[in-house]
């Protein structure tokens, strides 16, 4: 992460401005990926991240600030997709309709005292936020989640790294931590009839965590106008001599119940190893997957993995990407 601080003018003659500062940070990465039975089953895969958090600090010690994400992926919209060679960068043969790509994604504002933290606009989602959700990220893209128990945020609400700007997602959420003790709260308008030009309905979350003795136990709870969203989960991590070790369950509605179990240990100095399962009622198949992460330093790293899909169907992929 890079800190840039900016003093204007009317910064510096503004009395009582404690802190202002915009932070910029994020990652590349750029490698292969195969999904078989794709219309593309071996292409290159790739993603441009750059993060903008920017803070300033009142008199009496509140902090407010936003965040902003400019995303670019090689299977995003590209304006006209019928161009030479447009196709071949898309994993599936066509380009994602949800990636607009086209500048700043909707931003997420937050004022925040001590433990106690609102946030509104394109909201973090407490349940897809809850700790025990993403406990690891298989290989160099995440390879489509699969093994997350919510759907990767399909089934409650998410923070939105390629929306269009602020009409993208808006919602607001409460987040509360004391010691070990965290909890959050989220609400988020819908869209369940696309179309109608209204918004028709909504989703209410929150989850409530405690860690002791070296474990984390996270329950979350969801009240959507989606049948498929997630209803409860639970999740409970830990670490056992070398492994770290992460157990879940979700109702996820009408798509029925998950389970999860992930691990990830240690492999001499450099090296980490992800192994990933999740059984969920209406997969056609188990996933289940291994993913390596070699550090090279400096930020860098070689990451790869592969996994059977939902589908029953082995996806792979290997690439280098570096944080700044």
């Amino acid at each position: 992460m890079k800190k840039v601080l900016f003093a204007t003018t009317a910064l510096v003659a503004t009395a009582g401005v404690a802190a202002a500062d915009v932070t910029f940070g994020g990652y590349g990465r750029f490698g292969i990926i195969h999904v078989e039975g794709a219309p593309n089953e071996t292409t290159i895969t790739s993603r441009f991240r750059l993060q903008i958090d920017a803070t300033a600090e009142s008199d009496s010690g509140i902090v407010f600030g936003a965040r902003a994400r400019i995303q670019q992926d090689n299977d995003g919209i590209a304006g006209d997709a019928n161009l030479v060679g447009e196709d071949a960068s898309s994993i599936s043969g066509i380009y994602r309709s949800d990636r607009f790509e086209n500048g700043i994604n909707g931003v997420r504002f937050f004022a925040r005292s001590g433990g106690l933290e609102v946030g509104v606009g394109n909201i973090f989602g407490a349940i897809d936020s809850m700790p025990g959700m993403y406990p690891v990220e298989l290989g160099l893209t995440g390879l489509s989640y699969d093994y997350i128990l919510n759907g990767a945020g399909a089934f409650s609400s998410t923070y939105d790294s390629d929306g269009n700007g602020a009409a993208g997602r808006n919602g607001v959420e409460i987040m509360y931590s004391m010691g070990d003790l965290s909890a959050h709260l989220s609400y988020q308008e819908l869209d369940t009839v696309p179309g109608n030009g209204i918004m028709d309905g909504d989703r209410i979350e929150g989850y409530i965590a405690y860690t002791f003795s070296g474990w984390t136990v996270a329950l979350g709870l969801q009240d959507s106008d989606i049948a498929s969203d997630t209803e409860l989960a639970l999740t409970v991590g830990g670490s056992v001599g070398i492994a770290d070790l992460t157990f879940g369950y979700a109702d996820n509605g009408t798509q029925g119940d998950a389970f999860a179990i992930t691990a990830a240990f240690d492999v001499g100095a450099a090296t980490r190893v992800t192994v990933v399962v999740l059984d969920q009622e209406n997969y056609a198949d188990t996933v289940y997957g291994v993913g390596v992460n070699h550090d090279l330093g400096g930020g860098t790293s070689i990451r790869g993995g592969i996994q059977n899909n939902n589908a029953g169907n082995t996806v792979a992929d290997l690439g280098v990407r570096f944080n700044f």
